[in-house]
């Protein structure tokens, strides 16, 4: 073969590999906007499971604790200690319900400030311009 064309074949496997490595770490250092809003998403929805869950607690627990001393307070109540005991199963079920709401709505509340930040923080990264295509050059 001629210098020339080897010349000529070893300029273009450089720029090839030159394009490749460019858009491997391009693609490498940025997460896809779809990772991001399933995780939001999910966290979101873990979020609201936890507030529903806590509402419902919270107010299983007044109710229970309301009929819990009224029992106690009515002197025409006929085997006040079965009715207490009812309604005291009430009141712990209740805080059982918000034992796992509490957790539930403060880690999706996290998750979701986290995933938010780190969203925003990944936009800025990569070598890749904004819609994806280019190069972006920094001073």
């Amino acid at each position: 073969m001629p210098l020339i064309l080897k010349g000529k074949i070893m300029k273009t496997i450089t720029l090839l590999i030159t394009l490749v490595l460019i858009t491997i770490s391009a693609n490498s250092q940025t997460k896809s906007s779809l990772v991001f809003s399933t995780a939001q998403v999910k966290y979101q929805k873990m979020e609201t499971t936890g507030i529903i869950l806590t509402a419902i607690g919270g107010v299983t627990v007044f109710t229970g604790n309301i009929l819990y001393w009224k029992v106690y307070n009515n002197p025409y109540q006929e085997n006040p200690d079965t009715k207490a005991k009812k309604y005291g199963d009430i009141v712990l079920g209740g805080l059982g319900v918000m034992a796992v709401g509490i957790p539930l709505w403060a880690i999706g509340k996290s998750k979701m400030r986290h995933i938010q930040i780190e969203a925003q923080v990944v936009k800025f990264k990569g070598l890749s311009s904004a819609s994806g295509v280019g190069l972006k050059i920094r001073f």
